[in-house]
C-alpha cells in the first residue's frame, strides 16, 4: 500500500525516522506505514523492514489482548496508559506503556493510528520487586524537605505507623510524635539534629507507639543532604523490627539464664581451632583443670596436657580421632591431677564445627566434674559385686540343701525299708551298720552346710582346708551305695591314699555327689554303668578326671550352655538343669576350674582342677 502525498505532507513534521521514541504509523487495517528505528529495538523485532505487514504478524509474540485497544482507537478515540500488565502465551508477563491517537486523511476520515508504545517490563518489574522487598522486610522510606517543610512517607511507613495510606506529617516536628516519649524520642531527635547540624548519619533501634496505641520496635536510619553548606533535606528508612527485636531480647534473656545455670552447675565450655591451634576456655574450665589462667607457663593446650593423668592421654587422643572420623562417640572421660595432687574425674562432650564447604575447622564442647558420680558408681559396683556373690552363695546353699540332703534322705529311706522287710538277723545287722554310716554322713553334711551358712564369699578362702581326696570320694560313694546297687554300677577309683586337695569340704562333697548322681541317672540302658576316677598332678595343683560310659552329651549342640542355669540335655523327668551350674560356681569359688569332653552314646569325662 502506498501512502498519499497528502498524508506524507501531514506526517512530515510529526514523524522522524530517527526519533528516540518507539513510534509507528498504522493504517486502518493495522498495517505498518512507517516506524522509528527505536521501535524495532524496543520490541526486539529482527526484520529491518516491516512496511505493509500486519501489526500482530510483524510482532508475533505481542499479546493479542492488545488488539481491542487498537480497534477502539480506530473509532476516533485516543488511548493513553502509563503502564499495564499483559500475560503472554508463554506464561511470561509484559508491562506496556502507550499513547495511541487516530490520524485523518484529506477526506477528514480516519486513515489509521499513530502508536507510541514502550516495553517498561524491566522498570516495572524492578519497581514490583522493590515493593515486594519493602513488604517482606517491612521497610519504608521517608524524606523531609527543610526548605518547604514538606514531609513524604511511603506506603510502608504508614502501614508500620498504622496510619491511613495517604497520611503524611504536616511538618518536621510532627515526624517525632510517634516515637515513645522519653529516652527513645530524645535519642532520635538528637540524632536528627546532629545530622542537620554536623552531617552525621544515624542508625538506631528504638520503640514507637503506633496510631492505634501498639508499642513496637523499629529501626530508623537517616542522613542529611547539603547545598552550599546548608542542610536542605533529610531522608532515610523506617523498618519494623519488632518480632526480630523481641526474639533477640528473649534470646539474650535465655542466654543469661543459661550462663547462670552453667555457672551454678560448674560446667565449663571450651573451643579448639584445628587450623591454628587456638584454644579458648571459660573461667570454669580453668578451675576444673586446676590451671591458673593468669599464670600460664606454657600454651593452654600444653598446660591442659600436663594436667591430664598420664594414663589417660593416649585414650583421649584415640577417642577424639575416632569421633573425628565418624566412628566414635562424642563423650569421653579422663582424670586430671590438681596442684594439690588430688585426682579429679572430668567428663567432656565434643562437637566438630564445619564451614560452608563442609570442612571441619574447630571443635567445641563442655567439661564437667564427675568425681562424686565416679565415686558413687564405684561404690555401687562394689555393692552389686557383693550382692552378686551373696546371691551365688544362696544359690549354692539352696542347691546343696536340696541336692545333698535329698541324697541322704533317699539313702536313709531305702535302708529303713530294707531293715523293716529283712528277716535275717545277720542281714539286719549289716543294714544297721549301713544305716549308722549313713546317719554319720548326714550329720557331717549338716555340719559342713552350717559352716557355709556362717560364711560368705569373702570368707571362702578362709574356709579352705586340706582334705584327703580318696576319703572324700569314698564317703560320697558310700552315701549313695543303694543307688549303685540299684544300677549295678561299678566304680573304679585310681587315687593314691595320701592325695590331698585344698577345698571347702561341703563344696567338694556337693561336687562329687553331683557328678556321681549324674553318671548314675544318665547311664546307658544298653550297658552296665562304669565310673572311672583318676588324678594327676599339674603345674597349678591336682587334676581330677571323672569319666563314665553313659549316654553322653552332644557338645556341638549344648557345648556353650552345658554349665548354664536350667540347662538339661536329656529327657529324664527328674532333670532340673542346675547341678552343673552349681558345680562350676563351687569349684571356681575355691579357685579351681572344670571342663568337659563327651561323645553321644559313649560317655562323658569331667576334668576338675584343684589347688593342693
Amino acid at each position: 500500500m502506498k501512502v498519499s502525498n497528502s498524508f506524507q505532507d501531514q506526517i512530515k513534521d510529526i514523524f522522524i525516522k530517527d526519533t528516540s521514541d518507539p513510534v509507528a504509523i498504522l493504517d486502518k487495517d493495522l498495517k505498518f506505514l512507517s516506524f522509528s528505528e527505536n521501535w524495532l529495538s524496543a520490541h526486539k523485532i529482527q526484520k529491518l523492514d516491516i512496511i505493509d505487514e500486519y501489526f500482530f504478524n510483524a510482532m508475533p509474540n505481542f499479546p493479542l489482548s492488545f488488539k481491542p485497544i487498537l480497534e477502539n482507537c480506530l473509532t476516533g478515540k485516543t488511548n493513553e496508559n502509563l503502564g499495564e500488565n499483559f500475560l503472554l502465551d508463554n506464561g511470561k508477563h509484559i508491562w506496556l506503556k502507550w499513547n495511541i491517537s487516530p490520524w485523518t486523511n484529506k477526506e477528514n476520515t480516519i486513515g489509521g493510528l499513530i502508536v507510541v508504545l514502550e516495553n517498561i517490563s524491566v522498570t516495572n518489574n524492578m519497581a514490583a520487586l522493590l515493593e515486594d522487598a519493602q513488604e517482606v522486610s517491612r521497610t519504608g522510606g521517608w524524606e523531609v524537605n527543610l526548605i518547604t517543610n514538606k514531609v513524604i512517607w511511603t506506603k510502608m511507613v504508614n502501614i508500620i505507623h498504622e496510619q491511613p495510606l495517604d497520611f503524611a506529617p504536616k511538618n518536621f516536628d510532627e515526624c517525632f510524635i510517634h516515637f515513645k516519649q522519653g529516652k527513645y524520642r530524645d535519642k532520635v531527635y538528637a540524632a536528627a539534629e546532629r545530622a542537620i547540624n554536623e552531617g552525621i548519619p544515624w542508625d538506631e533501634e528504638v520503640k514507637m507507639v503506633t496510631e492505634k496505641g501498639k508499642e513496637i520496635w523499629i529501626r530508623t536510619k537517616g542522613q542529611a543532604e547539603f547545598l552550599n553548606g546548608k542542610c536542605v533535606r533529610i531522608f532515610g528508612i523506617c523498618q519494623d523490627i519488632n518480632q526480630f527485636k523481641l526474639d533477640q531480647l528473649k534470646y539474650r534473656e535465655s542466654a543469661e539464664q543459661l550462663k547462670k545455670a552453667v555457672t551454678a552447675s560448674n560446667v565449663g565450655t571450651w573451643e579448639y581451632h584445628l587450623n591454628n591451634g587456638l584454644t579458648i576456655w571459660d573461667d570454669i574450665c580453668y578451675k576444673l583443670h586446676g590451671i591458673d589462667k593468669n599464670n600460664l607457663k606454657h600454651s593452654l593446650y600444653r598446660s591442659w596436657k600436663n594436667a591430664v593423668h598420664p594414663e589417660d592421654i593416649d585414650s583421649i587422643k584415640e577417642a577424639v580421632s575416632l569421633y573425628y572420623k565418624g566412628i566414635g562417640v562424642e563423650n569421653l572421660e579422663y582424670r586430671v591431677i590438681l596442684p594439690d595432687n588430688t585426682v579429679r574425674n572430668i567428663k567432656a562432650i565434643i562437637t566438630f564445627i564445619t564451614d560452608p564447604e563442609s570442612t571441619v575447622y574447630k571443635a567445641i564442647g563442655i567439661a564437667q566434674d564427675v568425681t562424686k558420680e565416679k565415686i558413687a558408681e564405684k561404690k555401687l559396683q562394689e555393692f552389686a559385686s557383693i550382692t552378686g556373690e551373696q546371691n551365688n552363695s544362696l544359690t549354692n546353699f539352696a542347691h546343696m540343701v536340696s541336692h545333698d540332703l535329698r541324697a541322704h534322705s533317699t539313702n536313709l529311706s531305702v535302708l529303713t525299708s530294707l531293715l523293716l522287710d529283712e528277716k535275717s538277723e545277720e542281714e539286719r545287722k549289716q543294714i544297721l551298720e549301713m544305716l549308722k554310716s549313713a546317719t554319720n554322713s548326714l550329720n557331717s553334711t549338716v555340719v559342713n552346710l552350717n559352716e557355709v551358712v556362717q560364711s560368705n564369699n569373702a570368707e571362702i578362702k578362709d574356709k579352705l582346708i586340706s582334705v584327703n581326696l580318696l576319703e572324700a570320694i569314698t564317703t560320697v560313694q558310700n552315701n549313695i551305695a543303694t543307688q549303685f546297687k540299684e544300677k549295678k554300677a561299678i566304680c573304679v577309683i585310681d587315687i593314691t591314699p595320701d592325695q590331698m586337695v585344698t577345698v571347702v569340704p561341703a563344696y567338694l562333697d556337693s561336687i562329687l555327689l553331683n557328678l556321681f548322681t549324674n553318671s548314675l541317672k544318665y547311664c546307658s540302658p544298653s550297658r552296665l554303668p562304669v565310673i572311672k576316677i583318676t588324678s594327676k598332678q599339674n603345674e597349678s595343683g591336682l587334676e581330677l578326671i571323672f569319666a563314665d560310659n553313659g549316654k553322653g552329651i552332644d557338645l556341638q549342640k549344648f557345648g556353650k550352655t552345658i554349665f548354664g542355669m536350667n540347662k538339661t540335655f536329656h529327657r529324664n523327668k527328674d532333670a532340673r538343669g542346675v547341678g552343673l551350674y552349681i558345680t562350676k560356681n563351687q569349684i571356681e569359688a575355691m579357685g579351681g576350674s572344670i571342663s568337659v569332653t563327651s561323645k553321644v552314646n559313649t560317655g562323658t569325662t569331667f576334668i576338675l582342677n584343684f589347688k593342693t
